[in-house]
């Protein structure tokens, strides 16, 4: 579980830096919208 958990976060980031969607990204991921702010404030503090 936790395995699947952390590949659908990486897929999400994956997924954001290409500029997908965020309700595609949730339809394939399966993370709520609180996990996917999380994965893009991460990517933004990094920039």
């Amino acid at each position: 579980m936790r395995g699947e958990l952390q590949h659908a976060k990486e897929r999400a980031k994956q997924m954001m830096t290409k500029g997908v969607d965020w309700d595609e990204i949730r339809l394939e991921t399966r993370l709520r919208q609180k996990d996917l702010k999380r994965i893009q404030k991460d990517i933004t503090k990094r920039f």
